[in-house]
């Protein structure tokens, strides 16, 4: 079903502007304005003061246009985009996050998969508007009042304990269904410290979807439910987790090889970490910030290490205090593997002897750390933990070692689906292979990667 902002055709229209007029006045291409007026991609940040003037809007009322997407499908109203300006209203603000979860729930994986991810300023300068217009919570919303919201907040967590046991890339449609059941709550009127408490949630729970689908391999869709969290957390007043969810717009920046984009994100998170902020957030930030460092080269290799050891520290030094849910899974397992994932990128590209042998040892402390501490539960991060050892020995120029671990890797993994893991396989095995083809036990590991992709992502055999 196509999806148009109709409003904003109209108000073009009313104007006396043709598509191609428009785009002249801006200095864009005719495709351009073609595309946000289906409601594809959304005018950058620094265009939008000029549209507004040329069709006599205010900017409250262009956003307003933008975020009108109609359609109607199973009795739900559609919207495409989730709007980067964080300016909106509160109730501008529940009518998006109704509507983009509710085009989620109606649109077919195909389409969810084909979402463009955003990179670079049109990225990173929302995310630094936001940061500039928090407000900072004169206290913690209270823990006691409606049942509903408790039983909420309850089944939030059961959620995460799904995704956190393997299964919840599968169940990814049950959190955003809830999510769009309190969006539509939260047009009704309620006190104000209830209304506060289930912005908290419904960001809670557009983090969860958003992490879901980027474990899905679905990274289009998982940055705009990041970008949907954020404003949900300014609704809030949940500056905490909203750092939170900045860390996690750097792991898929990371991922997709946007370093520059990761080390602006997270030192953006930093920024706006407020000082009464859990130290696990803090923990959590300074890990990526390292391997962002890393993934640069050894020209910032004195910067990644600080900040690893750094994230280590203030995980050792934090107060034993209860923590959010939400950071549930920030402990020492997740503080060492943060370390050690910068150290790896730091090993793996270093070409003097002692330099590498120096980083992999440090990465191999931590990543051995990580291992013996993983509870029970965390399948995929077990599964994690062993590819990042046999990075370690990958590191330590030991290729049928690192071979071996990864194949009992593939082994734990082999009852879980997650694009997640493929991703990190398919990385590990190209790193490997281009090291050390000629190694027996490499082949043997890229043959039984072959048979494992068969019968987990058989779309992905082609990327071997």
């Amino acid at each position: 079903m196509a999806l148009k902002r109709l409003r904003l055709i109209q108000r073009r229209k009313a104007l006396g502007y043709t598509q191609e007029e428009l785009a002249g006045q801006l200095g864009c291409e005719r495709t351009t304005i073609i595309r946000w007026e289906r409601a594809e991609t959304e005018p950058q940040p620094w265009l939008r003061p000029r549209i507004a003037q040329l069709l006599h809007l205010t900017a409250g009322e262009l956003g307003d246009l933008l975020a009108d997407v109609p359609g109607q499908r199973d009795g739900f109203t559609l919207v495409s985009s989730v709007p980067l300006g964080f300016s909106l209203s509160a109730a501008h603000t529940v009518r998006v996050a109704e509507g983009f979860s509710a085009h989620d729930i109606a649109s077919r994986r195909e389409a969810l998969a084909g979402l463009a991810v955003m990179t670079g300023v049109a990225l990173v300068q929302p995310v630094r508007q936001w940061a500039a217009s928090l407000t900072l919570p004169a206290g913690s919303p209270p823990g006691t009042g409606a049942d509903e919201v408790s039983e909420l907040e309850q089944a939030v967590t059961l959620f995460r304990r799904w995704d956190a046991s393997g299964a919840g890339g599968l169940r990814r449609k049950a959190v955003v269904g809830q999510l769009n059941a309190i969006a539509e709550s939260l047009g009704e009127s309620h006190p104000p410290q209830i209304t506060r408490r289930l912005f908290q949630v419904t960001a809670e729970l557009a983090q969860l979807a958003g992490w879901m689908a980027y474990d899905q391999g679905l990274f289009g869709i998982a940055q705009r439910y990041y970008l949907l969290a954020l404003h949900m957390c300014r609704e809030g007043m949940s500056p905490g987790l909203g750092a939170k969810v900045i860390g996690d717009m750097t792991q898929l920046s990371t991922a997709l090889g946007n370093y520059e984009d990761s080390l602006t994100l997270v030192h953006t998170a930093l920024y706006s970490l407020p000082r009464q902020a859990s130290a696990l957030v803090r923990c959590e930030l300074l890990g990526l910030e390292s391997r962002a460092y890393a993934q640069l080269g050894e020209r910032e290799a004195a910067h990644a290490a600080r900040s690893a050891e750094t994230c280590v520290a203030v995980y050792d030094e934090a107060p034993a205090e209860p923590a959010p849910d939400w950071i549930h899974y920030m402990n020492q397992a997740e503080a060492d593997c943060l370390a050690a994932n910068a150290y790896i990128e730091l090993a793996l590209h270093a070409t003097e002897r002692s330099r590498w042998q120096g980083y992999a040892a440090r990465a191999e402390v931590h990543s051995l750390r990580a291992r013996q501490a993983r509870g029970e539960g965390y399948v995929r991060s077990r599964v994690l933990d062993e590819i990042r050892l046999a990075k370690v020995r990958l590191g330590q120029r030991e290729p049928a070692e690192s071979a071996a671990v990864a194949i009992n890797a593939l082994q734990l993994a082999a009852e879980t689906r997650s694009s997640l893991l493929v991703d990190w396989f398919l990385h590990f095995d190209h790193a490997l292979t281009v090291r050390h083809r000629d190694v027996a036990d490499v082949d043997d590991f890229h043959e039984q990667l072959r048979e494992y992709l068969r019968k987990a992502a058989p779309a992905r055999v082609g990327d071997l």
